[in-house]
């Protein structure tokens, strides 16, 4: 007590508040404590029952049931005649053309096209036949209108033409050798040829004429490219009607041959 009378006025009031506040905060606390609490509703029970047997019994409408007016079928009179399809019209479908564009015209000059040099085939070989005919068109045969057999002699003129021919094919495969002087030497070659031609035995050296001292070395050398120009010629492409004027030949080998 002696303490509660050394506290100030604030301070009792202070005190007695607050014991008035746990007082009254006991008392609603018993208060609700004693308080009987809301009754609640019972759930309502949902009887389930269980079928065992499952009814034969249909249980679709009886059809004699509907109304009169519902069975009723319109009449074929009351039937409207359905329309008829109208097709659809065709699309038309826009083709579209490709566009070409035209080419370009370029400033550059074309080349010109190198033209083929044109190379000029050698004469054809002339066969006897031709060469009898050459002989019979410059006047050289016989004027009798007949064709002639392979034993005819021929005249001057004709042999002349024949030797021409002989020198003719000779002169391509005659090559004389070089040398001091050798431009005077001459080599006369004696040969035998067939009706076809061809050679007959070997050619032989008859003679070699401007023989010097300065080209007497050259003279084997001659001699020898003399018989081999007769080997290389063969066969030879003359007439066989006129065979009795070239069955046998003697020909000069100088260098005038060789131009």
């Amino acid at each position: 007590m002696a303490k509660t009378a050394n506290l100030t006025s604030e301070e009792g009031v202070g005190i007695g508040v607050a014991v008035a506040l746990h007082l009254a905060l006991a008392a609603a606390l018993v208060w609700h404590a004693t308080r009987e609490p809301p009754s609640l509703a019972p759930p309502e029970r949902i009887e389930v029952s269980l079928a065992t047997d499952i009814s034969l019994e249909s249980t679709a409408p009886d059809p004699s049931a509907e109304p009169a007016a519902a069975s009723a079928q319109p009449e074929p009179a009351e039937v409207m005649e359905a329309e008829p399809e109208v097709a659809p019209a065709p699309v038309e479908r826009t083709v579209e053309r490709p566009v070409t564009t035209p080419p370009r015209r370029t400033t550059e000059r074309s080349t010109p096209t190198p033209q083929p040099t044109r190379t000029t085939a050698p004469p054809p070989e002339r066969t006897p036949r031709d060469l009898s005919r050459e002989l019979d068109l410059n006047g050289l045969s016989q004027n009798d209108g007949e064709e002639g057999s392979p034993g005819d002699r021929p005249s001057a003129r004709q042999q002349a033409s024949i030797d021409s021919e002989i020198v003719r094919q000779l002169k391509p495969h005659w090559n004389p050798p070089s040398g001091t002087e050798v431009e005077r030497l001459v080599t006369v070659v004696r040969f035998r040829l067939n009706r076809d031609g061809s050679l007959r035995g070997n050619p032989e050296v008859v003679s070699t004429n401007g023989v010097t001292a300065s080209n007497r070395a050259q003279v084997g050398r001659h001699q020898e490219q003399a018989v081999r120009a007769v080997r290389l010629a063969a066969p030879f492409n003359l007439p066989e009607r006129f065979y009795s004027g070239w069955s046998v030949v003697t020909s000069n080998f100088d260098n005038r041959l060789a131009q």
